[in-house]
């Protein structure tokens, strides 16, 4: 057995070395000085694993004494031989495992390395319990000062003095250090320091400086880690994220939780606005399939307007060819009838597309009923189909689309959210439209944002809001719900000094794994009652095949009525006005393809055949008079005869009982 250490890597006197901490002095119970190795631990005399192999811990620490009657089991590491060597010597001359001694921190200047393997014995049993029993040294039984951003219930608030009632938003309380802080973190943190053991001395809570919340007007945790930057604390309680900001000004400790945070959206099925509804309508159809129709809708008026106009003057052709219209001169046509007639025509092709079918005319001509059959089969399509679809976009909540982050972007809604996290949610969403307002009050200026209009969806942390009580009911309130669909995942983390981030962290872990002390433990002792639940559903957006179409969902058809009526109210009214003026009206008459620029000698015709029609007297004496009896039997025999030119285009309108021509009296 080698007693002094193998060759190449012996044991070491470092008597000198611990005998110089006098920091760390105490009383052996033979009344000799000796040093503590760990903070209210064990007491070793000055020689503790100099010079020999030895089970050291058997002998000084108290965790390895056995009872009187011998029942106890020791611990492993309590036979264990071991002792200090020179590092330089081991490394060069041996093999020997060599490790350094974490009884004495790195910024300590104390540097002692043992060996186990030199001693012939493991330093695995050592290293099981490593944690538990060094751990204990992490800071070195340090008093740490704390600032406390601002208050965010139940995390962090005070009371007031007075009354006692929970403030939830600071106060001149805030600035007053003898009032005293409470919520989740406070008991969370409080529990660390207890579980230190004496490590942590103390943890002192203070407020920020008003300076800095005037050099980070948009957050204060992030004016809180500017105070720590400038070295007025030691560290920062509360949810703080680590964001690429504030990693740039102090360090942190391991995460606490990792935060996501939430699309809010308003509930499904409770907020649909009227230019929603409008929207619903069109739905069925994309924009460019509406186009599609409007442009066949206008084509085929077109189309019809030509074939007409077509027939019409091929019908004065074959009269002038026979002879039955003698010096009449070719009709003139006019621009505004033609805008009419295609007005009329376009009325006409629109209706019929609403109404789901064309009306049959028997005296058009054959390519009008061609172009009409075709029009007709497209009409039967498009309304089927929009008609087997119009139901559901009806009954359809408008915010299904924005259950997501993507459903947002692509409806191009502006986001509000945190200015903390701007970068991490700029370069997670590039796409996205946020809006972050430079001068916001956390979460609660988020939701002011919301309610001056600047955003339709929000993002909101869920660590910072799940369990406030003001604000959850804000969010009832305005009837909004978190959705499921995280926009980002950051974690929370104290901010700490450098020096002090490993060992704080070291008791955060500790007390997690082996004394259930974790944030979570701490919220469960706080119960919050929400006046509504706040969280998505699936449920909340499923639409049920019984659903009511309401007057609401018909708030575009009536509209669009109402402004036909109204516009069609004016027309009446011009109307009117011109023919009590004596004016000639475009607006109020009925149209077909006569609408043209006449001779006088054709309205005289016209004329005369009215006072005949009407039973009026006709004076046959004189030359007129014959002129015009003599073209009234010309016009009889044209329209006897007119159907018999073309089988194409012609229209032939008799009586029932004499066969008898018609004589219709359109025109301007």
């Amino acid at each position: 057995m080698a007693i002094d250490g193998k060759e190449g890597c012996p044991c070491t006197n470092n008597t000198g070395t611990l005998a110089s901490l006098s920091e760390r002095y105490c009383k052996l119970p033979t009344g000799d000085d000796g040093i503590y190795l760990t903070l209210g631990g064990s007491c070793v005399p000055f020689s503790y694993g100099s010079s020999r192999c030895a089970v050291h811990d058997l002998l000084y620490d108290p965790r390895c004494k056995v009872d009187a009657a011998g029942e106890n089991d020791i611990p492993a590491y309590c036979v264990k031989r071991f002792c200090y060597v020179d590092l330089a010597t081991c490394k060069r001359e041996s093999r020997e495992r060599v490790y350094r001694s974490s009884y004495f921190p790195f910024d300590s200047e104390v540097d002692l390395f043992y060996s186990y393997s030199t001693c012939n014995s493991t330093a695995d049993d050592w290293f099981a319990v490593e944690d538990d029993i060094v751990g204990s040294r992490a800071l070195g039984g340090i008093s740490i000062d704390a600032n406390i951003p601002t208050y965010t219930l139940p995390m962090l608030y005070k009371r007031d003095p007075s009354s006692g009632e929970i403030q939830s938003a600071p106060g001149s309380e805030y600035y007053d250090d003898n009032v005293p802080y409470d919520g989740v973190y406070l008991h969370y943190t409080k529990k660390i320091v207890e579980i230190s053991n004496g490590d942590i001395r103390n943890l002192t809570f203070t407020h920020r400086s008003k300076a800095s919340g005037d050099l980070h007007p948009s957050s204060s945790f992030t004016a809180a880690v500017q105070d720590l930057k400038d070295g007025l604390v030691d560290m920062a309680v509360g949810p703080f994220w680590i964001t690429g900001q504030r990693l740039k000004m102090t360090s942190f400790t391991i995460p606490i939780v990792y935060d996501k945070t939430f699309l809010v959206i308003p509930r499904p099925g409770t907020k649909d606005p009227l230019n929603d509804q409008m929207k619903k309508v069109l739905a069925p159809f994309s924009l460019e399939l509406w186009g599609l129709v409007l442009a066949i809708i206008v084509f085929a008026a077109l189309l019809s307007v030509w074939f007409s106009d077509r027939s019409e003057l091929t019908m004065n052709q074959n009269s002038r060819r026979m002879g039955l219209q003698r010096n009449t001169p070719k009709k003139r046509r006019r621009k505004i009838v033609y805008a009419r007639l295609a007005l009329d025509s376009f009325l006409e092709k629109g209706l019929f597309f609403c109404s789901a079918g064309v009306e049959q005319d028997e005296r058009a001509s054959l390519p009008n009923k061609l172009l009409l059959f075709g029009f007709g089969f497209f009409i039967l399509i498009s309304v089927s189909a929009y008609v087997a679809n119009l139901a559901a976009f009806l009954t359809l909540s408008t915010t299904d689309s924005v259950k997501t982050m993507a459903g947002a972007i692509a409806a191009g809604m502006t986001i509000c959210a945190h200015p903390a996290i701007k970068a991490e949610l700029e370069v997670a969403w590039p796409d996205a439209k946020f809006y972050f307002h430079e001068k916001g009050r956390e979460f609660p200026g988020v939701l002011e944002d919301y309610d001056a209009g600047r955003c339709r969806v929000m993002a909101i942390g869920y660590e910072d809001t799940s369990m406030d009580k003001v604000f959850l009911d804000k969010v009832c309130e305005r009837d909004l719900v978190y959705t499921n669909s995280p926009i980002a995942e950051i974690p929370i983390a104290f901010p700490i000094r450098s020096d002090l981030a490993s060992g704080f962290s070291f008791w955060m872990y500790q007390g997690e794994r082996y004394h259930k002390a974790s944030i979570q433990t701490a919220k469960d002792e706080y119960t919050q009652e929400i006046a509504c639940n706040v969280y998505f559903s699936e449920e909340d957006t499923e639409t049920s095949d019984y659903d009511e179409i309401t007057v609401k969902n018909f708030f575009f058809p009536i509209m669009f009525f109402l402004a036909c009526a109204v516009l069609a109210v004016i027309l009446q009214i011009v109307h009117l006005n011109n023919v009590k003026k004596g004016k000639r009206s475009l607006v109020g008459r009925r149209s077909s393809l006569n609408l043209v620029t006449d001779s006088p000698k054709q309205d005289s015709f016209v004329a005369r055949m009215k006072r005949r029609s009407s039973g009026g007297e006709i004076d046959t004496g004189s030359k007129e008079a014959e002129e015009e009896e003599k073209d009234c039997d010309d016009s009889e025999s044209y329209q006897k005869v007119r159907g018999t030119k073309s089988i194409m285009s012609g229209s032939l309108q008799l009586d029932d009982e004499n066969l008898r021509p018609r004589v219709r009296f359109d025109g301007l």
